[in-house]
């Protein structure tokens, strides 16, 4: 496994040297104006949304724009924009209905806010509603930013004391009753250093991306794009994005489009606009992931290695002892099947269990030892997606040399929101005077 890991290292080094010939294009949406600045796009399939304001931030607007028969229409001002008030920061959620954002717009009253706090609109026949105030279990009385929103899942970053930075990024989760939980601050690589926000998701849900200015150095004006594989409840390593996405300037907002053909980014590098005021760009998305090569699979695969070595160390037990259900019960999805096969005098043997059948044969706990020895593995992956082919040796006692039993095994895993999970296992007992293909290890030498 050892020597996989370095072997996606090397490989991944190559990938940062690739990665600087990608071609990063800039955005034009509409009339430019050398005193305006763009930032925060985000394209739903047929709808994008963006804000624009004047240097500062101030006076900032929310607009968004149709495609119409593949050609992207002229962009339009949200129809409750209102010159008293700041809009900024726009997100789609999953539906494109519902659109989340950041305003000083008060609750009730004429006197703006004097921060910026999470209000949200909804599109019904084609009408944007009037902005709804979130619950106050999510605001404070600093300015909260970059608010995205996935099913009852609320990612947004804030200026409140007591988190780990500066500026930081918290999750909240709607509740049973309509409400939201305490705001909890996401954990590394996420919140290092004294800021980070604009944190998004991609469309799979795989990659999240965000802006930190934990590299910046003296230069508080600087801050890059960071992305990071996210498994289970956790994160990889940050993985800062390569030249020339990051450059001289500040980098933030980022968005991967809803096809994940692109991703969107604004930058204060210099352009047309008016020095400081920044621009709106794309990089081809699935070009990036190539660029960088292995590493940004690298977390997930070493989890998917370790879980495919526990499903064997849960099965195996010592003699009047059961295999270690609460294991297994963990690596198991919820429809998770398992099937085993033998031939026994010129007929197939087949038996299938569901994944709380399978739980309960091995929850009673057995006479005999069993000791399960993996002695080679192969993985197949796409994405989410994995199939494991493995040969597993099966002995009574651990000091024994000759193993009783040898059994070749198909698996298949899926990466979702609980990391790896078992769908399926297919197993079949090696033939007689039949041996399993060339295997890595020789017999006993099991893997970790």
């Amino acid at each position: 496994m050892q020597s996989s890991l370095t072997r996606a290292l090397l490989l991944s080094l190559c990938g940062w040297a690739q990665a600087a010939a990608l071609p990063v294009e800039l955005m034009q949406l509409g009339p430019s104006d050398p005193a305006t600045q763009s930032y925060n796009l985000q394209e739903l399939r047929d709808v994008r949304v963006f804000a624009r304001s004047a240097a500062g931030f101030k006076q900032s607007r929310l607009f968004w724009q149709q495609r119409v028969d593949g050609q992207w229409q002229a962009p339009l001002p949200m129809p409750f924009t209102d010159a008293r008030w700041r809009d900024s920061d726009p997100h789609l959620g999953g539906s494109g209905k519902t659109l989340t954002f950041i305003s000083d717009r008060p609750a009730a009253g004429e006197q703006a806010l004097g921060q910026l706090d999470l209000y949200e609109s909804t599109l019904s026949e084609g009408q944007w509603s009037v902005p709804q105030r979130l619950s106050e279990s999510l605001q404070s009385k600093a300015y909260e930013l970059g608010p995205e929103r996935y099913g009852d899942r609320l990612y947004f970053a804030s200026y409140r004391p007591a988190g780990p930075g500066k500026l930081s990024v918290y999750r909240s989760d709607r509740l049973a009753d309509g409400g939201y939980g305490a705001p909890l601050a996401l954990p590394a690589p996420v919140n290092e250093g004294p800021s980070n926000s604009d944190f998004t998701l991609t469309p799979d849900g795989r990659y999240a991306l965000w802006w930190s200015d934990r590299h910046a150095g003296a230069n508080r004006g600087d801050a890059d794009i960071f992305m990071a594989e996210r498994v289970g409840a956790g994160f990889g390593p940050a993985i800062r994005l390569p030249e020339p996405i990051n450059g001289p300037g500040f980098e933030f907002t980022p968005s991967v489009s809803s096809d994940g053909q692109w991703l969107m980014f604004a930058s204060t590098r210099p352009g047309t606009q008016a020095a400081g005021l920044s621009q709106l760009y794309r990089v081809s998305w699935p070009a990036l992931l190539k660029a960088l090569g292995p590493q940004v699979e690298a977390h997930s695969q070493l989890e998917l290695e370790q879980k495919h070595s526990a499903l064997w160390r849960a099965i195996s037990h010592k003699a009047g002892e059961a295999s270690d259900i609460g294991l297994l019960g963990s690596l198991l999805h919820p429809q998770a099947q398992v099937w085993g096969q033998s031939l026994r005098t010129a007929n197939l043997d087949i038996k299938a269990w569901s994944g709380s059948e399978f739980l309960a044969m091995l929850k009673t706990p057995a006479l005999e030892a069993l000791y399960e020895c993996e002695v080679h593995r192969e993985i197949r992956r796409y994405g989410a997606h994995a199939e494991v082919y493995s040969v597993v040796e099966s002995r009574r006692r651990a000091d024994q040399v000759q193993a009783d039993g040898v059994g070749v095994n198909s698996s298949q895993w899926q990466l979702g929101p609980q990391g790896w999970q078992l769908l399926s296992l297919h197993y079949a007992m090696a033939l007689p005077g039949q041996a399993p293909p060339l295997q890595a290890r020789q017999s006993g030498d099991c893997m970790a």
